[in-house]
C-alpha cells in the first residue's frame, strides 16, 4: 500500500466512526420515539459507513483538488453540496430501486420521501461541520488544529525532531522571467506538490519561508520507514509527474534541493492575538546550513550522517561521505549526500 493510500485510509477511520456513531445515536432515539420498530443495529452501521462513503471519496478524489482552490467559506459549501447531492442521489434512486423490486408503488415512495429529506438535511448540516474542520486543519496544517485543542504545546516541551528544509532552486531567474503573478503562482504550486508527498509520509510543514519550505517529523516517525528520505523522492515524482503542466503554464519545471538533520528543540504556542505552534533549536540552524552546501557540493539531498545511520535507507538511495564540513556559525558537522 502507497503512503497517500495509507494516510487517506487513516483520514477516513475517524469519519466513518463519527457517521457510525451519529447514526447508531439517531437509531437509539428513534427506537425511544418509536418502541415498536424493529432494532436493526447491524443495519444501523452499514448506513453510518455508506452515508461516510461520498465525503470519503470525494475527498480523495481530483474534484477536492479543484474545490481547494476556492475561498476557504465557498469551497466548504461547494463540497457539501456536492458530496450530499451525490448521496441523495444514491440513496433515493436506491431507495426507488429496492422499492420497486420489492413491489412498493410510488405513492409508498413518496409517503417516505419527507423522512428521507430530513435525513438527508441532517446530513448536510454535519457534512458542513466536518468539512469545515477538515478545511481548518488544512489551512492551518494537518494535526495542528487538534493540538491547539488538547492544548499540547501550552506549555513548552522539548521533543527530539527530524527538519528539512526544501529549497527552490533558481527562483531570481524566475522571478525575473516571468511576471509577478507567474512567479508566485509557479511557488503556490510547488509548494502544494511537494507538501502533498511530506504529509503522506508523516511529515508535518511547519513554514514557508520565501521560495522555502520547512518541514518536520517527530523522530520516530521520520526515522519509520526512513520518510523522512523516502518523502524527498516522492516530491521529485509529483513535480516531474505534473512537468507538462509547469512547462505549459509557467514555461519551466521547478527544481530543488534540501538537507536533513535531527536534534532536540523547545517546541510552544507563541503569540497571543496571532497564535503559533513554533519550535526553537539549533537543530534548524545546522539544518539552513546543510541546505546551504547543496550547490557547492553539487548534491540535491544532504543529510548530517547521524540522522543517516539511524535510518533503514530504500534501495535506491545511495549514501556518499562527504565528510566533515564547518557550516558557517553552526561549527563542524559530518555531512552524507544521498542520491
Amino acid at each position: 500500500m502507497s503512503l497517500r493510500a495509507k494516510r487517506r485510509l487513516r483520514a477516513a477511520l475517524p469519519v466513518v466512526t463519527l457517521f457510525v456513531a451519529i447514526s447508531l445515536v439517531w437509531d437509539g432515539l428513534t427506537s425511544i420515539l418509536a418502541p415498536d420498530a424493529p432494532a436493526a443495529p447491524a443495519t444501523t452501521v452499514v448506513f453510518g459507513v455508506l452515508i461516510a462513503l461520498p465525503l470519503i471519496l470525494f475527498e480523495s478524489s481530483p474534484l477536492a483538488g479543484r474545490f481547494r482552490r476556492l475561498p476557504f467559506a465557498l469551497a466548504v459549501l461547494a463540497k457539501a453540496t456536492t458530496y450530499v447531492a451525490a448521496l441523495a442521489a444514491i440513496f433515493l434512486g436506491g431507495g426507488l430501486a429496492v422499492g420497486w423490486w420489492q413491489g412498493l408503488t410510488l405513492a409508498d415512495f413518496s409517503a417516505s420521501l419527507p423522512l428521507n429529506i430530513g435525513a438527508i438535511g441532517s446530513t448536510y448540516l454535519v457534512y458542513l461541520v466536518v468539512i469545515f474542520l477538515r478545511q481548518l486543519d488544512r489551512l492551518l496544517g494537518p494535526g495542528v488544529l487538534a493540538r491547539f485543542i488538547i492544548g499540547r504545546y501550552h506549555r513548552p516541551r522539548r521533543e527530539r525532531r527530524i527538519f528539512m528544509f526544501v529549497d527552490l532552486e533558481g527562483s531570481t531567474r524566475l522571478a525575473k522571467t516571468l511576471s509577478l503573478e507567474h512567479y508566485y503562482g509557479l511557488v503556490n504550486d510547488f509548494f502544494q506538490d511537494v507538501a502533498e508527498p511530506a504529509v503522506d509520509a508523516d511529515g508535518e510543514i511547519y513554514e514557508y519561508v520565501g521560495d522555502e519550505v520547512v518541514i518536520s517529523w517527530p523522530y520516530e516517525a521520520g526515522t519509520r520507514n526512513a520518510n523522512c528520505v523516502r518523502a524527498f523522492f516522492e516530491m521529485e515524482k509529483a513535480i516531474w509527474g505534473r512537468s507538462g503542466e509547469y512547462i505549459e503554464r509557467y514555461g519551466a519545471v521547478p527544481a530543488f534541493k534540501a538537507a536533513l538533520h535531527e536534534g532536540e528543540v523547545i517546541a510552544a504556542e507563541m503569540g497571543g492575538i496571532k497564535r503559533v505552534i513554533a519550535f526553537n533549536g539549533e537543530v534548524l540552524n545546522v539544518t539552513a546550513r546543510i541546505r546551504s552546501e547543496c550547490s557547492r557540493l553539487g548534491y540535491r539531498l544532504l543529510a548530517s550522517r547521524p540522522l543517516v545511520e539511524g535510518l533503514e535507507l530504500p534501495d535506491y538511495v545511495t549514501p556518499r561521505a562527504m565528510g566533515t564540513i564547518d557550516l558557517r556559525g553552526a561549527g563542524e558537522t559530518e555531512i552524507v549526500a544521498l542520491g
